[in-house]
């Protein structure tokens, strides 16, 4: 009974060793990992870095284009108010020019009758019409 006590202890001695240089051989795998981890993590680091100025450009220069653009969308608001002034005053013209048109027939047709009384709202027309369309020009003239 010696002898098998000597040979199981001589067996777990050995299976121990085996596990001790499995469990050794794991280790240093996982060293390798570790380093590699941190080297990685180091150059992330850097490159977030990079990243985060590249961005911070980014943002100042689409703040400096919305600024750019409003700015100049402002300007155009002049514009399209100068161009309303100007449809009015068309509007205006071709009002009179159509009350002209009708005060001409009408006095073909009457020949010889007296003037209609509507002339004097036609010259106070064609004056509004003249006067807007100066103001417009000037407007447009400024920009």
């Amino acid at each position: 009974m010696d002898l098998l006590m000597q040979i199981s202890i001589a067996v777990i001695a050995i299976a121990f060793l085996v596990l001790l240089y499995s469990l050794i051989q794991t280790l240093k795998v996982l060293r390798g990992a570790l380093d590699e981890m941190r080297q990685t993590v180091g150059s992330l680091r850097t490159e977030v870095t990079q990243i985060s100025v590249e961005v911070k450009e980014a943002v100042h220069n689409t703040n400096a284009m919305t600024l750019d653009v409003r700015t100049k969308l402002s300007s155009l608001d002049v514009l399209f108010a100068s161009v309303n002034d100007l449809g009015h005053a068309l509007h205006s013209f071709t009002g009179a020019a159509k009350e002209s048109a009708a005060s001409v027939v009408a006095s073909i047709k009457g020949e010889g009758k007296k003037k209609p009384a509507s002339e004097p709202s036609l010259i106070s027309t064609i004056y509004d019409g003249a006067i807007s369309t100066i103001r417009i020009w000037n407007k447009v003239k400024k920009i």
